[in-house]
């Protein structure tokens, strides 16, 4: 009979003698019912605080347990469902200390709490160093102090509570045999005594089944917290049999709840592990201590004989005096493939990177590698395990490091760098490298800082190498096509000028086709040269300030033919003041006269193109507007491609290289300025650009020029016959002289007495003094000493035998009938101070054909002398002196710029005219006093250059070292 029971009996016989005994003992069995009552209290005091002591150490191990869940797997889910039991251990201890039923409640909240610290300090482990450092704080001395202690208070209250249950019961039964002794005196009492026992014994009863129930809830959360874990949990009793298994551990193994209840644990592993795993349960059963192993990587066995991987922790419980083996299982299948596909991946990617042919690395903030590709190792000679984690300058070595280190610095801060580096391989080769450095930013709270950069190195050596032999292939075809055009052309000038006398109509119109073709197809050359030099980044500007008025004025009137030939008159408007602009005018004036040839081609006879110029938000617009058909619509998007025509049949009739305004384009933007057109059809089209306003107040760059007179040189006739004086003063009068006639030598002397002249002019047959005499005292005199003098008579070759020892006194001799324009040249030579012998000049060009035609250009003035070698031309220019030199730079395999030294040590030294097909370097061109591209220079502007730099008046032609195109 159980306890419970027996009192029941016992308070049942009280009752009975109570009748019997009520009269005499009622005041003693007062007492007892009061006894027996508070011994039911009592009891149920301490049903209630084992309950409570049940509740804190269930509330303990769910702790724990979730506590090593966590630690196991690492997952914030877990520690969540941690710090969930944690707080429902927080709310039973509070309600253990308002119901104030164990003594020992401060001293188990203390070990609560350090408890607690050791978790925080397993949690902070797992988090930093992983769940093995984890296990071992939680698996310390003094975490198993702590858990002896905590389980040793909770057992001795257990006991202490059950030990106050048995007093009250032994104090309940004495109280019970004394009042045996009085039931006859409490028999009056035993009615009202037995409807209050009743009463009693009824309350018992549903305090009794509370307790019951609030064991029964407590159980039921245990099993609700197991069965709602994700990991799977099994318990073995020492016999590795199943006794208990939640849902997830069915449904990982696949086994029914009753299949795996009573299964032996060695069932659930594969046959070739079961020897290892016995040996291992032997040893967990073999420790005296409880043994915790955390994250044991294994094969599981499911059902159906399919294997699996998985992760175990092993812990050990007393469950009633038995100890019990409890094991959490986690499925790492899905954790094992992500991994191989990791790291299959990074090897995919190792090999994709160590197949590239370039330099693939990232470094980290403090610039050392992290990551490498094979290239790099080939590249500095150096192993893997040489640059893996080294910093950048060790591996680019001093010398290299300190040419990028601002480059880096850049890329640090957040930028985008792209350089080109050289440096040595381990061979002693030279390697050109385009490096490109890429910011690597964080994430989540570091999305806006920099961790590290990319880099990305290729080898640029050979497109180096490609470019060198485009270069000079360029190079060779300026030189071998401009070259023999520019002979050509040069011909059918001189052809067409009447050199070889006059020429039949027909024969005028084939050269005058042949001309046309030939200046078209040079053109053609230089705009594909040209279009080559802006892809290649080797287009040089010569930026000066200059007025944008001027520039147009003067674009105009060398268009001003072209227009004529079509019928179309070319108008400017522009306001009166100046716009002015820093801009390359020999590269301006090349976008102006594409832009009208093209406004001339399709303009229709009789209208106007005209050129407005304006002001616009601090720059200067210029527009060019015709009255043609329009663009097509279609062809608006792809106008400034290269080679673009808006249809074939244009090409036919208008001509054009497809170009001009593709390189227009690229020459306005590299001058800081932008270019558009706007078109309607039917109606016309307008091109317009538009570049800043220079607004600095330096005044603006002009080229040098020829110092100039402040009034008309003033030249003295000295003529017998007043008709020819006549004659003369008008010829010179054309020529921009001023005049004065005389017709003797007092006459003439009078004159210089009284008015200064430049020059004179005098005839051999004067009346009275003759011109002998008459030069005999302008010698004498010291005022007229150096007065230069050109004589103009029928008796010129004797005069000149006269003279022949006094070289310096007679500047030219010119016979009678005058020929114009040697008159007018020999008198600019003599105002000039330049002897009127032809001056000589040395032509260094291994072209014949060039050579013939130059001198036949500038025949009338000059007398050439030719070289087609550096060794030719030094030779000449040791054997005599020469007013000009003009040069060719590409002399087969030599170099003209080679003879610069030579003519820098002659003295005086003779002017420079530079005269190639190739491209010269401005900062070269300083060394000439005029450069000329032969493709690029008509024959006027190659006779004007010529006279120019001789300083014989006239058509001054280009003045400064030319930017080539």
């Amino acid at each position: 009979m159980s306890s419970s029971g027996a009192f029941l009996t016992k308070i049942k016989i009280a009752v009975a003698s109570g009748f019997l005994l009520m009269a005499v003992v009622g005041a003693a069995s007062y007492v007892t019912i009061r006894q027996l009552i508070e011994t039911a209290q009592s009891r149920v005091r301490t049903e209630d605080t084992l309950v409570m002591l049940e509740r804190v150490a269930s509330g303990v191990r769910t702790a724990e347990s979730t506590l090593r869940q966590y630690l196991l797997s690492g997952s914030p889910q877990d520690l969540e469902g941690f710090e969930r039991a944690r707080a429902d251990l927080r709310a039973v201890r509070t309600r253990t200390r308002e119901a104030k039923v164990l003594r020992e409640s401060a001293e188990i909240d203390e070990l609560i709490g350090r408890r607690a610290v050791i978790a925080n300090q397993a949690i902070l482990a797992r988090k930093e160093r992983g769940p093995e450092a984890a296990g071992a704080v939680l698996g310390g001395e003094a975490s198993r102090q702590l858990r002896q202690r905590t389980d040793e208070l909770l057992e001795g209250a257990r006991n202490r509570e059950a030990q106050m249950w048995r007093n009250a019961q032994a104090v309940a039964e004495r109280s019970a045999q004394w009042a045996q002794g009085f039931i006859i005196a409490g028999s009056l009492l035993f009615f009202g005594m037995l409807a209050w026992v009743v009463y009693v014994v009824k309350h018992y009863e549903d305090v009794r089944k509370r307790g019951e129930a609030r064991l029964r809830d407590s159980e039921v959360m245990s099993r609700s917290i197991t069965e709602g874990m994700a990991e799977g949990v099994i318990t073995a009793n020492f016999d590795d049999v199943v006794v208990e298994a939640n849902a997830a551990a069915l449904k990982l193994f696949g086994y029914s709840k009753e299949e795996i209840i009573g299964l032996d644990v060695g069932l659930l592993i594969p046959q070739h592990l079961r020897k290892q795993y016995k040996d291992f349960a032997a040893m967990l059963r073999a420790e005296s201590k409880p043994l915790v192993v955390s994250g044991h990587e294994m094969r599981g066995l499911r059902k159906d004989g399919v294997q699996f991987a998985v992760s175990v922790s092993f812990g050990e419980v007393q469950v009633g005096g038995h100890r019990l083996f409890t094991a959490l299982i986690r499925d790492i299948t899905e954790s094992r493939r992500i991994s191989e596909a990791l790291r299959a991946s990074e090897s995919q990617l190792r090999q994709v990177t160590d197949t590239v042919p370039a330099l693939i690395a990232y470094l980290d903030t403090d610039q050392r590698f992290r990551f490498h590709n094979r290239a790099y190792e080939e590249s500095f000679g150096l192993n893997s395990e040489q640059i893996a984690g080294r910093p950048l300058a060790d591996v680019l070595g001093p010398q290299v490091y300190e040419a990028v280190r601002d480059r880096v610095a850049e890329v640090l801060a957040g930028h985008t760098v792209r350089y080109e580096r050289t440096q040595v391989t381990p061979e002693g080769e030279r390697r050109h490298y385009a490096m490109q450095y890429f910011p690597r930013y964080g994430e989540g709270n570091d999305a806006a800082r920099v961790i590290g950069f990319f880099s990305l190195g290729t080898d640029i050596t050979e497109l180096r190498r490609i470019d060198r032999m485009k270069t000079e292939f360029v190079s060779t075809v300026s030189h071998e096509l401009r070259t023999p055009l520019t002979s050509i052309r040069g011909s059918l000038g001189l052809i067409s000028g009447g050199v070889a006398g006059e020429l039949p109509d027909a024969v005028k119109t084939l050269v005058a086709i042949a001309k046309n073709n030939c200046e078209r197809l040079i053109r053609l050359i230089n705009d594909i040269l040209d279009s080559e030099k802006i892809e290649s980044g080797k287009l040089r500007l010569d930026l000066q300030v200059t007025d944008l008025r001027q520039l147009v004025q003067q674009a105009l009137a060398a268009n001003e033919g072209f227009a004529t030939q079509h019928g179309v008159s070319l108008v400017m408007r522009a306001p009166d003041e100046p716009l002015h602009v820093r801009i390359d005018g020999d590269r301006m004036t090349q976008v102006l006269t594409n832009l009208l040839s093209n406004a001339v081609k399709f303009s229709p006879a009789g209208s106007p193109v005209e050129v407005r110029l304006s002001r616009t938000a601090q720059k200067v617009r210029a527009e060019v507007v015709d009255a043609g058909p329009g663009i097509p619509e279609e062809f608006s998007g792809r106008i400034f491609q290269k080679f673009s025509q808006a249809d074939s049949s244009d090409t036919r009739q208008k001509g054009g290289t497809g170009l001009g305004l593709n390189i227009s384009r690229a020459l306005i933007e590299k001058m800081g300025g932008t270019i558009g057109f706007s078109s309607k059809a039917g109606v016309g089209t307008t091109f317009f650009f538009e570049v800043p306003e220079w607004a600095n107040p330096v005044p603006l760059l002009q080229p040098p020029r020829l110092h100039a007179m402040t009034s008309r040189p003033r030249i003295l006739i000295c003529e017998a016959d007043p008709d020819v004086a006549k004659l003369i003063s008008m010829m010179l009068g054309k020529a921009g002289f001023d005049s004065d006639m005389t017709f003797s030598a007092e006459q003439a002397l009078a004159s210089l007495a009284s008015n200064s002249y430049d020059a004179v002019t005098v005839d051999m047959k004067l009346p009275g003094q003759n011109g002998a005499a008459f030069i005999g005292r302008l010698r004498a005199d010291e005022k007229t000493r150096h007065l230069p003098v050109v004589v103009i008579s029928a008796m010129a070759e004797q005069g000149q035998l006269q003279f022949n020892r006094k070289p310096y006194t007679v500047s030219d001799w010119l016979k009678k009938p005058i020929d114009e324009q040697l008159l007018i040249h020999s008198l600019r030579r003599a105002v000039a101070g330049v002897d009127c012998g032809k001056p000589r000049i040395l032509h260094v060009e291994d072209d014949l054909d060039i050579q013939r035609i130059t001198a036949a250009i500038a025949h009338d003035f000059a007398s050439f002398e030719f070289a087609a070698t550096l060794h030719e031309a030094r030779a000449r220019l040791r054997e005599q002196p020469f007013d000009l030199v003009l040069l060719d730079l590409a002399l087969g395999s030599q170099s003209g710029w080679d003879l610069f030294e030579d003519i820098d040590a002659l003295d005086p030294r003779p002017p420079v005219i530079v005269f190639s097909a190739g491209e010269v370097d401005p900062a070269d061109g300083l060394q000439a006093d005029a450069v000329l591209v032969k493709a690029h220079t008509s024959n006027t502007e190659l006779l004007n250059t010529i006279q120019r730099v001789l300083q014989i008046p006239g058509d001054p032609g280009p003045t400064r070292p030319q930017a080539l195109s």
